[in-house]
């Protein structure tokens, strides 16, 4: 489901990935979560979201995702 809400936002004509925030488990961090900016994000491929930097995230790790301040999906 978090991989259809973020395609949508990368696809939909009123939307930009800029506005949009991630929150996903990152064990090892204080509360083992954590959130990155869409801008952050290269492509979705396969069963991951590949960040620039080149972190592959699972997407059954993302918890959240948020666009213009609003929770658009949790899970």
């Amino acid at each position: 489901m978090a991989k259809n809400i973020i395609n949508m936002i990368l696809w939909h004509p009123e939307m930009e990935i800029d506005g949009t925030k991630i929150t996903y488990i990152h064990r090892g961090v204080q509360g083992n979560l954590k959130t990155i900016d869409g801008i952050s994000i290269e492509k979705l491929e396969g069963g991951f979201l590949i960040l620039k930097e080149g972190t592959h995230i699972p997407y059954h790790r993302i918890v959240k995702i948020e666009f213009d301040n609003k929770v658009l999906w949790k899970k």
